[in-house]
Formats: structure tokens, sequence, C-alpha cells
């Protein structure tokens, strides 16, 4: 496996374009990071592209004014629960540094929560991708934090779950949760014994956002003719949301399909780690 690294460009600026001859994708280095385009090569791109920016959030109130969060697009680290301080401007220039299977970014440390985070891509002799995310602690004190990875991809796909089917005798195998703008009768969404489906489309007229707990964490978006699988190897442990360790959430412009590491209790100085596969087919 020969995987080759330049510099590109996108609508947002520089980019490192990265590819081992099937997969290709590109990050974002002018601002975010941002995996901002990801392909079989000579395929359609998938992640969806803020070019009118769309999806943005005064940050002001907490970063300064003029401050303002753009969701860019593609793929993110953010933390969870959700919250204002989340909403960090990450609009400055990102440092990388090649490696023999990817590359390595580092952004600015996250002011407020005093957190660096980082981001390393990774290509594997299978044909699959590992997208490792980190979150170290600098804020002096123990601080509990969970990795959001969040992948922003374009409206008009499918998303498939596989749901437990274990048979748990006198407890429940699975949990399905909803947030409050949704429409349980929405026709976007459907749920079966075994899976939920997921749709997306630009005639949206509303959000639609569900999380589960999945113990063999996999999740199958297709999109034309490609299909983007990812998984992570999961811990048991507390997690945000009534428990979901997988979310997805999509409008009229987005499909986004998020999983989440533990919270956990993180020291002065210690890293928390999430890593997910990825697999272009």
């Amino acid at each position: 496996m020969k995987v080759t690294c330049k510099e590109g460009s996108c609508f947002l600026g520089r980019t490192l374009d990265i590819t081992d001859g099937k997969t290709t994708l590109s990050v974002t280095i002018d601002v975010g990071p941002r995996i901002i385009n990801l392909s079989k090569v000579g395929g359609e791109n998938i992640m969806y592209h803020d070019v009118d920016d769309n999806v943005n959030h005064d940050s002001s109130a907490i970063y300064g004014e003029g401050k303002v969060w753009h969701i860019y697009g593609g793929h993110r680290i953010w933390l969870s629960p959700e919250e204002e301080k989340t909403y960090v401007p990450d609009s400055t220039p990102v440092k990388y540094e090649i490696t023999g299977t990817g590359a390595i970014f580092t952004p600015d440390k996250w002011a407020v929560h005093d957190v660096q985070t980082g981001l390393e891509i990774a290509f594997k002799e299978d044909g699959s991708i590992d997208v490792k995310m980190t979150a170290k602690n600098e804020s002096g004190n123990t601080k509990k934090l969970c990795i959001w990875a969040l992948t922003v991809l374009k409206c008009g796909a499918e998303l498939t779950v596989p749901l437990s089917t274990e048979d748990t005798g006198y407890l429940a195998n699975r949990n399905i949760v909803h947030w409050h703008y949704n429409d349980v009768n929405d026709s976007r969404y459907k749920l079966y014994n075994d899976k939920f489906i997921l749709k997306s489309s630009d005639k949206a007229t509303g959000p639609m956002k569900i999380g589960t707990y999945l113990k063999d964490f996999k999740t199958i978006y297709r999109y034309g003719d490609t299909t983007f699988i990812k998984s992570i190897d999961v811990v048991e442990g507390e997690y945000p949301d009534f428990c979901c360790n997988l979310e997805t959430y999509t409008n009229r412009y987005i499909h986004e399909v998020e999983s989440l590491s533990p919270l956990v209790d993180v020291k002065d100085g210690e890293t928390l780690t999430h890593v997910e596969n990825w697999r272009v087919e």
C-alpha cells in the first residue's frame, strides 16, 4: 500500500489531500480541521460543503465580539454534551505532519474549554481508514469529557443503523432517543425490528435527530453509487443523551452521522482518544 499526500484547495482555502489510490480524502488546513472531501478515486465527494454559510452560530457571548462558529461541512471533532461553549470558532490555520500512512493535524487549543484537540488519519492495508480523534485536558483541573465525532454529509442519502436483536430476557435490548423537534411520524424515518433507516431530503421542512446505543457499532450511509461505512470499537460506560453512542441528524442541507466516546473524568495533562474506522465502497 502506498499513501500519498499533497496540498490542494477547496472553498475554505488550502487542504491536505491524502489517498491510497482507492479512496481519497482532503483535510482543511486554513480552518478547522475538517475532513471536507471523501470519495472513491474518480467518484463523487459525499461530504457537505457549506459554501453559502447556511449553518453558523453566534459565539460572541462566550468567545468575544464578532466571533462566529461555522459548520463548514465534512467531519469534525466536537465535545459533548452540547452547550454554548462547544461552538468554538475554529477559523484559524491548522498544523500538520505527514506520516507513512496519512497525517496528523493539530489546531489551536480550544479557548474557555482549555482542551487541545487532534486528528490523525491512517490508511490501513485492508482498504479502510482509521480516523483518530484526541482531546487533551490542559485546564489545570479534572474535566469530564466526551469526544463527539460528527460527519456532516450531503443530503439526499439513506442511512441504515443495524439494531440489536439479542434476546435479553426481561431486560431491554435497545433504546431509541428522540429530540424535541422530531415528528415521530416523519416519513424520512422508518423503524424495523433489526434496524432503523433515516433518509434525508433537500425538500424537508424540519430537522430530525435520532440516537441509540449500539454494542456492535456500524452505520451504512448510501449516497448515489457510494456506500460509506463507519464503525467503532465500543467502550462500555456513561454516555450523553440518555445513553447514546450513535446519533444522526438531518435537515434540508445536511445528513450527519455521529459517534460518541464515553463521558469520563480526564485529569489535567491526560488525553482522551476516540477512533472511528471508515470504509468507502
